[in-house]
């Protein structure tokens, strides 16, 4: 095996981990986004009021569509790299792709970060206000 090819493998291998973590970030936003719904839809935990949920499911959806945007520059990175070791020089033409990937996975780690916390505090503050009246004795 020569220099070369030694070269494009291993521009190409740092990149399949990115793709492994943009798949758990998807799986963690699309799961949870799936239980929100079945949860409002009353199919999990149907014997309790459903509380207001559009909120957390919009930024676990919003996290899953950047998660996918993000998995999108990151193969356009991966690309670009594999392009530069088939021309023979490397420049730092995959930067904007590599840098607009991670922003990507920050952004949606955040909104499934935010997305359980907003579902948690809604958990908490939608609990009955009942007029609870004492009788005096």
């Amino acid at each position: 095996m020569d220099a070369r090819s030694q070269q494009i493998r291993a521009s190409g291998l740092s990149f399949s981990l990115l793709a492994g973590a943009f798949r758990f970030l998807g799986w963690l936003n699309g799961g949870a986004a799936l239980l929100l719904t079945g949860f409002s839809l009353g199919v999990v935990g149907g014997d309790i009021a459903a509380p207001d949920l559009q909120l957390p499911l919009a930024l676990l959806l919003g996290g899953l569509l950047v998660g996918c945007l993000g998995l999108l520059f990151a193969y356009l990175a991966q690309v670009s790299l594999l392009r530069q070791g088939y021309n023979g020089h490397l420049t730092r033409g995959h930067w904007p792709a590599q840098l607009l990937a991670m922003l990507c996975y920050l952004v949606s780690a955040l909104a499934f970060c935010a997305a359980c916390w907003l579902a948690a505090g809604q958990a908490v503050t939608d609990t009955p206000q009942t007029a609870t009246a004492y009788a005096r004795r």
